[in-house]
């Protein structure tokens, strides 16, 4: 919790306004406190489901809606760079670049390819690591086996690392702008024989599968109305309740009223106990959203992709927009 506290406290800008510089220590401990967070899963993690342009394969990390983190890797044949950037105030405070690569030259001095077979055991790396604060001077270290070999600014690297930065998080952000775009949502589908009926934007946010998992967990306390009628139960959809019918249908068999709290209404009329709870107040969508966080960050290295046209929230037909779901193997 205090570690919570200490990055909102920075993030307020109460002491540090967007003209001041943090000092060197500073930064590393907010880079500890983010680094903490994303271990402990109270962060939001958004990722593009391409690869990104200028950073491979691209995480984003999010509290209280603001960016704290970028992750990127790119793999390629023996080896990878990646990219680390720590962000306060939509300003960068700490870059990391690391390129880890195979000696090929070294390798084929020893081991000549026309005498031997590739062999990816006998091969050796570099692994240089560049650390960037942007402190009022900025600090530069490039790092060797963990040995600083050179504190002299690179300015091309660090040109290209802030420029890839911000192309990162413009990416970032329209993933963001698919789950926010659930509030203009008109209709969710409800039975259709031979198409998938429903409003596109719906079927946009689902296909986005595991990389908007957290986004729409994050919105299940979002009461705002939308226009799309709960057919049966009547009312309206909040989006919040678009946020867990897409997640149903990215997972399925989630335990909705073991995570609610409260029974399904088996002697009533079933499942307007979901209805009922969670339009009695909003703590009880709140309280639901913390369950269904930790659900989700309990089960999901035991998630599996099951490839099927078998829908959860609608009696439709035709090939699922996904191509299946995820759910939990219980092996």
């Amino acid at each position: 919790m205090k570690v919570v506290v200490y990055v909102l406290f920075l993030l307020s800008g109460t002491t540090f306004g967007q003209s001041l510089k943090l000092t060197e220590r500073e930064i590393e401990k907010y880079a500890k406190a983010i680094d903490k967070l994303v271990v402990e899963n109270k962060v939001v993690r958004v990722s593009l489901p391409s690869m990104s342009g200028c950073g491979g394969a691209l995480d984003g990390y999010y509290l209280n809606k603001s960016l704290v983190l970028v992750q990127a890797v790119f793999s390629g044949e023996l080896g990878f760079f990646s990219q680390r950037i720590y962000v306060q105030h939509d300003q960068f405070l700490k870059l990391i670049y690391r390129e880890h690569f195979a000696e090929w030259e070294k390798y084929y001095e020893k081991y000549p390819a026309e005498k031997y077979e590739l062999d990816s055991a006998k091969m050796t790396y570099t692994d240089t690591v560049y650390s960037i604060s942007l402190t009022t001077s900025t600090l530069f270290r490039k790092s060797a086996s963990q040995t600083i070999i050179s504190r002299k600014p690179n300015q091309k690297l660090i040109d290209r690392m802030v420029n890839c930065g911000k192309s990162m998080k413009l990416e970032l952000q329209e993933v963001i702008a698919q789950v926010d775009s659930l509030k203009y949502i008109k209709e969710l589908p409800y039975s259709c024989e031979d198409a998938i009926c429903g409003d596109q934007l719906y079927w946009e946010a689902i296909k986005l599968r595991d990389n908007g998992i957290e986004l729409l967990i994050d919105k299940l306390d979002d009461s705002t109305l939308t226009s799309a009628n709960v057919v049966l139960f009547g009312g309206n959809y909040t989006v919040a309740d678009i946020a867990y019918s897409a997640l149903t249908e990215i997972i399925h068999d989630i335990p909705t009223f073991e995570l609610l709290g409260v029974p399904f209404d088996k002697p009533g009329c079933g499942y307007c106990a979901y209805w009922n709870h969670v339009r009695k107040s909003d703590a009880n969508r709140q309280k639901f959203k913390e369950a269904v966080r930790a659900w989700y960050h309990q089960n999901k290295r035991q998630l599996v992709w099951v490839e099927s046209n078998n829908f959860a929230t609608c009696d439709c037909g035709g090939k699922h927009p996904n191509g299946g779901h995820y759910k939990i193997n219980k092996r």
